[in-house]
């Protein structure tokens, strides 16, 4: 299944991805064998390095369109604005790391924070 993450860098502001959380989840997401797509305004390059076989995305629409589900991991402004971009995904499943979403219908949403 196409998962999104959303966010690749440790925190919004930067393109560092040290200790970023995306990349276990990554790590997680390609061990159980799904197709991941990554988005990050700034990180792309950085996180290119440690997974060059992922997809990168352009846009958080990008990488919504027809996924399963969507991790939100770093709370971009550009990240917690969306709301009718969840409606591209082929199943609406978030699960937001950083409570940035606010919950909707249409989505079945899962807060936590790591």
């Amino acid at each position: 299944s196409r998962v999104a993450v959303l966010g690749l860098s440790f925190k919004p502001g930067t393109d560092d991805v040290r200790n970023s959380r995306a990349i276990p989840i990554i790590e997680g997401l390609q061990a159980r064998g799904a197709e991941v797509v990554g988005y990050d305004p700034v990180a792309t390059e950085n996180m290119h390095e440690h997974f060059p076989e992922i997809t990168y995305a352009a846009t958080p629409t990008e990488a919504l369109t027809d996924a399963a589900a969507a991790l939100v991991v770093t709370d971009w402004d550009e990240i917690t604005a969306l709301e009718e971009e969840f409606d591209a995904m082929a199943t609406p499943v978030v699960v937001d790391g950083r409570r940035a979403i606010d919950r909707r219908d249409g989505i079945v949403y899962e807060g936590l924070t790591w």
